[in-house]
Order: C-alpha cells, then sequence, then structure tokens
C-alpha cells in the first residue's frame, strides 16, 4: 500500500549521508538532521509568537523542517556548489521537485495537501518556509562548529564563517536572536548543543545491530509517524488533535538523553520503585537543561520535553510513535539478524496491540508494517 511506501522513504533518511565527501569526526545523516533542522524551527517559531510578536503557524514550520530534505531518498545529496552551478542548477531544481511530488503520491489522498506543503513546498516564499530555508543554514553552521572543535578538517572553519556571515544579518529576527545567543558561548547555546549532540547518543546498546541507530535518528521517525498518525486521526476519523503539541512533544521527547544517554528499557522499568526513581532523574536532569533557555521560552519547553508523554491525547500519542519506531527497528533487522531481535520484535507487537487501541495504530498494524515487512522480506 501506498502510505508504507512514504514510512519506508522516512526510515531510508539515515541511509543518505551527509558531509561525507570532507570525512567529517562525527558521522551526519539526512534523518539526523533533518530532526536537528525541525527541532531548532520550533525553538525559532516561539521566539518569533513570544519574544517578537508575530503569529506564525508552528505546526507548518515543523512539518517544513522535518520533511524538507525527504527528496534526498531519491536524488541523494547534492553537494551545494554542484546545486548552484549554472550548467545544471535548474536540471537539479527539476529533478528536486519529480522527486517530492513522487513521494507525496505514496500517501493516501486525504493526506496529499499537508504533505504536499511540506515536501514539495518546504522552502517556498511564504514566512514558514523562508524560516526553514534559515534554519537548513543554521543547522550547517552549528554543525561545522563541532567540526571545529573536535575535528581536524580545516574545511569546516571556513565553512562556519561563510554560513555565520550570511545568518548573522538574516531577514529573519529569530534566526537573527539565535545568532546572536548562539555567539555567547553559554545558556542558549548550551541548549543547542543539546540537541546537536544528541546524533552521539547511540540506541539499542548490548545488541548486534545490522542497522546502527542513535537518538537524532529515532526522533526523525517519531515525529514523522506522530505527525502522519495525527493527520490520519484528525482527516479520516474526525479527532481533534493539537497537531503542534503533538510535532513538537516528538521533537523533544527524548533531548533529556543528551544528558543522561539512553538507559535500557529493562532496566529503567524492571520494578515501579526503580521506574519512579528514574522518571524523577530524567525529569529533574529536562528541567536543569531548560533553566539555560530565557524565560519566556521555559513553560513552553516544559511542556514539550517534561510532560512529552503525560495523559493528554497527544502525549499518548508520543508515546504510540516512540513505540511503532521499536517495532519499525526490530522489523529491519528480522531478516537478516533473527536470532537476535525476533524476540524484541514479538515482544514489542504484543505491547502495543495490547496496550493501545487507537484508529491510527491499527492502521498501521493493518497496512503499514505489513507493507514495510513484505518489502523488508521480499528483497
Amino acid at each position: 500500500m501506498k502510505n508504507g511506501k512514504f514510512i519506508r522513504t522516512v526510515i531510508h533518511m539515515q541511509n543518505v549521508p551527509r558531509w561525507d565527501e570532507y570525512v567529517p569526526h562525527f558521522d551526519d545523516n539526512a534523518a539526523n538532521h533533518s530532526f536537528r533542522c525541525a527541532a531548532y524551527a520550533t525553538l525559532a517559531a516561539l521566539i518569533e509568537e513570544k519574544k517578537f510578536g508575530k503569529q506564525v503557524d508552528k505546526f507548518r514550520i515543523i512539518g517544513k523542517a522535518l520533511f524538507h530534505d525527504l527528496n534526498e531518498t531519491i536524488t541523494g545529496s547534492i553537494k551545494h556548489v554542484t546545486k548552484k552551478d549554472p550548467f545544471v542548477q535548474e536540471h537539479i531544481r527539476s529533478f528536486e521537485q519529480e522527486a517530492s511530488k513522487e513521494i507525496v503520491s505514496y500517501l493516501s489522498k486525504s493526506l496529499q495537501a499537508f504533505f504536499w506543503d511540506f515536501i514539495v513546498e518546504a522552502e517556498d516564499m511564504s514566512f514558514e518556509g523562508r524560516l526553514v530555508d534559515g534554519i537548513d543554514t543554521f543547522d550547517a553552521m552549528l554543525f561545522c562548529h563541532r567540526e571545529m572543535l573536535y575535528g581536524s578538517n580545516p574545511i569546516f572553519r571556513k565553512k562556519f564563517t561563510e554560513f555565520h556571515d550570511k545568518l548573522v544579518n538574516h531577514e529573519i529576527e529569530s534566526i537573527r536572536w539565535l545568532v546572536n545567543e548562539f555567539d555567547k558561548r553559554e545558556g542558549v547555546y548550551e541548549f543547542l548543543n543539546n540537541i546537536l549532540m544528541l546524533d552521539t547518543i547511540a540506541r539499542w546498546k548490548g545488541n548486534f545491530n545490522l542497522v546502527k541507530d542513535n537518538d537524532a535518528s529515532h526522533t526523525y521517525r517519531a515525529t514523522a509517524l506522530s505527525i502522519f498518525n495525527g493527520l490520519l486521526e484528525n482527516v479520516k476519523y474526525g479527532k481533534n488533535i493539537d497537531m503542534y503539541l503533538l510535532a513538537g512533544k516528538t521533537i523533544f521527547h527524548d533531548l533529556v538523553e543528551a544528558v543522561t544517554g539512553d538507559i535500557l528499557g529493562p532496566v529503567k522499568h524492571s520494578n515501579p520503585k526503580i521506574k519512579e526513581a528514574f522518571e524523577l532523574y530524567e525529569k529533574n536532569a529536562a528541567s536543569q537543561m531548560i533553566e539555560s533557555l530565557p524565560e519566556f521560552l521555559k513553560e513552553e519547553i516544559i511542556e514539550l520535553m517534561v510532560e512529552s508523554k503525560n495523559n493528554t491525547y497527544e502525549g499518548k500519542m508520543v508515546d504510540i510513535s516512540d513505540k511503532l519506531d521499536a517495532l519499525i527497528k526490530a522489523n529491519l533487522e528480522m531478516k537478516n539478524n533473527p536470532s537476535e531481535y525476533a524476540d524484541t520484535y514479538y515482544r514489542q507487537l504484543q505491547k502495543i496491540q495490547h496496550k493501545f487501541e487507537n484508529e491510527s495504530v491499527i492502521f498501521f498494524l493493518a497496512y503499514v508494517l505489513h507493507d514495510i515487512t513484505n518489502s523488508n522480506f521480499s528483497k
């Protein structure tokens, strides 16, 4: 079914490398980058509203930031200098547009208008599109700065200066504000760095993994699932899910692990007392991270980060996406790594079937998972 092909495309984003021609100290991929862009874009949207009094469509900004590079699963990661070459510029732009349109066609017709805006028109001339374009450069600047600190290739210092000079006078106030705060090397800088470093937190430690995973790629997939599931329930089943809250909560639900690390589930949930202790530990760590932010951002980020899986419907949907992504991971490993992941897959499947009765879960298990499984085992 087409929706399954769309989710497979989302999964494939972690296989699209970035910066590999410069041999960076930190490996990067399109999923990690798109997660970071969505997180930074969420902050920028809140800054526009809370500090500068501008009404923006926060969900639209998140959607565009999260999916703006999805066409790279078809086109590959094309170097910026190549994209701007006058001999091939228009050809590349046309190819990218056609790839984006093809990806949108993988979805149910009732969802296509939303994802057309997120994918085909991601960096259009709307305020939201221009903000996402600026945030794309902002993430490149932060990545190059990290390489300056830990890597050895001098090209990253040159690139950092190039991106910084471009952004310091950016037309959008929130982006200029973020650059100014970054330059202070404290406060907001620390919070931005936690977002950046989430790609260093490995997942599924203790397992033999054919498909490597980290918290940034996981959060990218989980947020894509949240947006897909939330829109499906709103459009097809008449729910009234707050899509900004759902997407924002999913983006920030694991950010505390930049400080705590990814603690294995069997450890955290071994008994009720230990579970409660770890919950308190993570909430305290998250609260300390948020202290680095200015007052006007704290309340909203507490809602998105500390209360990401609260008892609201949106909070429960975050939990669903988290568990569905674990199911996807186990499914991907099953074909060539069954001894390591077969039990994990069936335990995760049973847990989801017994705990959730949401329409989006039923739809996912009946159609999307079936398609992913057939694809994995037919290759």
